[in-house]
This record gives C-alpha cells, structure tokens and sequence, in this order.
C-alpha cells in the first residue's frame, strides 16, 4: 500500500502529508481552496494553546533544519500565523509537488462495488478506492490505496434553533448572522460598536466573541450584548467548568474572563433559552426565545458548534456515532465515556480521554489505534472531524492521530517519526 490521498490542507492534513513523504509513502493532498483555507477565514483569532502545542516535533525539526526562523514557543498563533506557517511547511522538501490546491474531491467510492457489496470482507479491502475530483482542468478520476479525511468542520456550522435544528425564519437569513468568529475589533467593528449583539452559545466561540465586545463597552457607551444560552449555570453562576487537568491554561483563562461577563451590567445574559424564531427589517433583527421574549439586536452570532460534513462517506460503510456524528465507534465510545466520568460536556481531547477509557471486560487501556479504525477498510478520518461534534480537539491530538494512523497503515507499531515526543 503506497497511494495515499489527503483531503484537506489545513494543519492536520498538512501534518499527514509531511509524515507520509517522510515514511517513504506516495502521498497526496487535495484541497479546494488554498492552503489552510479554512485558517484564513478566522484569521483574527488568537488560539489558546501555544505555538510549542501547535506544531510537531517532525515539522520544527525540518525547518528549523532548512535554516528557517519559528516563532517562540511559549507564544500563541493566530489563524492568519498559523495559515503562514503551514505555506513554509508546504515547500519542505518531502512535500514538493504533493499538494493540489482549488482541487476539490467531490466523491468517493470502491473501484466496481457499492455500499452494500463486500461488507467486512478482504475483498472489498483489495478493491482501490475511486476518487472523483474537480479542478481547474476539470474532472479525473484518480485511484488510490488509502484515503486520510482532515477536511475538518468549520464549513458545516450548527443552527442556532431548538434542538439544534434551524429556528424559523433562519433558513432565509443565514447570510447574515455571524456562525463563524467576526472580527469585531477589525473588519467587522462597525457591526457592533454601539451595537446591540446577540451571541448564542458557551463554547469556546462564544467567550472569544464576547470578549471582543466587551473591549468596545469602554469607547462605545451603546454596545451592549444579549447572551443566550441553553443550559443551566452552575450553582456560583459561572457557565464555564473548568476540567483540573486541563493542558490549556489559554482555555481556563478565556472561561474566566466570560463568566465574569455573565454579571456584566451591560451583558443581558439568558440561560435556559433557546431561540425559536428570526425576522429581519430594515436590518434589525427581531429574535423570539423559548421563554416568549423577543430581543430586538443589530447582529445575531450564532456559536453554536459545527458538525461533520459526511457527503463524502456516502458511498463507503461508514456509520457514524448516533450521538457524536464521530465516525469511529471506538473514538465516540471513548470521549462519551470520558466526558460522563468527568461530568462535563467539552472533552480536554484525545490522549486525555484515551487515559481515562478503559475496556469495561478487562479494565485494560484501550490500544490508541483502535479509535481510528472504520468499518471501510483503509478509510481514515483524523483531526478536529474525528471527534464528531465534540468540540475538545487540540492539534497535538491531530499529530497522535498521525503517529497511530501510519503504524497502522505500514503494519509497523514502532513506527514513531516524532522519537516519542508527542
């Protein structure tokens, strides 16, 4: 097996690419935008985690090999930086011509069977994959041994309604609410200095948009925000819990400081709400909430997650989690068991709750390759879109992944580019 396809140049795919030249293996990525497309469109954004928790000891190696400078790592990238940085990687050496940029993959299949055909024998695993992809010199079918998912989930957001299906009204207006993090201290400041913003959600989105609001209550005396949120609070009010051994003290901060917003006095904040309905007039929104308020606003950020994009598994035996929408059953076992021992609702990520999982016949940990493995034989779907709908994904979970993916893809478990760094 030597053919590989990666679909998606972002950090994870771009990270899969370098190990796989590196292992000796053909290699190949398509994106349909350009490098770290999907980086770009948050490139405001500070991450919570360190520039030292963000790339692997495989890419720092190499370029700082090449003679190239890196930022320090005790810092922490933006989108923007981070989108730069995978560019440097993309003209290393190993991943010279192995990067096709505004080439989308638009299918994907077995070479002469059918979903239904084959199921759980070596003969669909023989079978080459049959990849259906569209560029700037039109369509071509490409056939390959192994195929890595990192498309990620930032173009399929979730809708702001009850029970996480869209609110009436929504449907029609989703071009003008903010899904993704505006850039309220740049582009889009006008949009909400001495603005009225409605911000639904509690994750990590929604703290970031809300803080970029709250450095505008000083300069402008009219911004205020209404915060919506579904749950209830904890008993000191705070809507963030924080996990003790979480390994982003980034995160613990940008928690803290949004709870503290919850008691601001120019944050109206809504817990135990949901929004049922949406209109739109003269560029105001009106917005009603389960509890029968309505909240006239100016802006409307509806953080409330992202979710898997499975069109391209559907013509491949994959099933995904009825809960998560993770694609492997063993990965969604494993965070939703981790996430119940806990007692939260974000997981801090992969090695975490790998520690944390145990096999309930044994009481043995659970071998890290085994949570990638899908039904479709040398199908693999890593990074941020492995978790399904969990939001707790860290990049240095995405380089495991990796790791574990090539050992199983050569058949060698000590295969280990990283010398055990990661």
């Amino acid at each position: 097996m030597t053919k590989i396809a990666i679909i998606g140049a972002g950090p994870i795919g771009m990270e899969a690419a370098l190990y796989g030249s590196v292992a000796g293996f053909e290699v190949q990525v398509f994106e349909r935008g350009r490098i770290g497309e999907n980086l770009r469109q948050w490139g405001h954004v500070r991450l919570f985690t360190e520039w030292k928790r963000d790339r692997s000891p495989l890419a720092e190696r190499l370029v700082r090999e090449r003679g190239d400078h890196l930022p320090d790592g005790e810092s922490h990238p933006t989108g923007a930086t981070l989108a730069d940085y995978l560019l440097k990687l993309a003209t290393l050496e190993p991943l010279k011509n192995r990067i096709s940029p505004q080439t989308e993959v638009v299918s994907i299949a077995r070479e002469g069977m059918l979903k239904s055909d084959a199921w759980g024998s070596e003969r669909r695993a023989r079978a080459p994959f049959r990849v259906l992809t569209k560029g700037v010199a039109g369509e071509k079918i490409r056939h390959l041994d192994a195929i890595i998912d990192t498309t990620g989930v930032y173009g399929t957001p979730n809708f702001a309604g009850s029970g996480g299906m869209a609110a009436a009204g929504e449907l029609g207006l989703q071009g003008f609410i903010d899904y993704a993090i505006p850039d309220v201290a740049g582009a889009d400041n006008a949009r909400f200095f001495n603005k009225h913003a409605l911000v639904i959600g509690s994750g990590h989105s929604a703290a970031s948009t809300l803080l970029a609001i709250a450095d505008l209550f000083e300069k402008g005396s009219k911004t205020r925000v209404t915060w919506v949120v579904r749950r209830d609070v904890a008993r000191d009010g705070s809507v963030y819990i924080f996990e003790p051994n979480d390994a982003s003290s980034g995160r613990q901060k940008l928690g803290q400081r949004a709870n503290e917003l919850a008691r601001h006095e120019r944050v109206d904040f809504r817990p135990r709400a949901v929004v049922e309905a949406i209109t739109r007039r003269a560029h105001r929104f009106t917005v009603t909430l389960s509890d029968g308020q309505t909240v006239e606003c100016d802006t409307i950020c509806a953080h409330t997650g992202f979710r898997p994009d499975e069109s391209l598994w559907k013509e491949l035996q994959i099933a995904p989690h009825a809960a998560t929408g993770a694609p492997s059953p063993q990965l969604a076992e494993a965070l939703s068991s981790a996430n119940l021992r806990a007692g939260v609702g974000l997981s801090t990520g992969y090695a975490e709750k790998l520690a944390e999982f145990q096999r309930p016949e044994n009481e043995e940990k659970l071998d890290s390759t085994e949570l990638l493995k899908l039904p479709e034989p040398n199908f693999y779907v890593l990074g941020i879109k492995s978790y399904g709908r969990d939001a707790g994904f860290l990049m240095q979970n995405g380089f495991r992944q990796v790791r574990d993916v090539y050992q199983l893809i050569s058949g060698d478990s000590s295969l280990d580019l990283y010398d055990g760094e990661i």
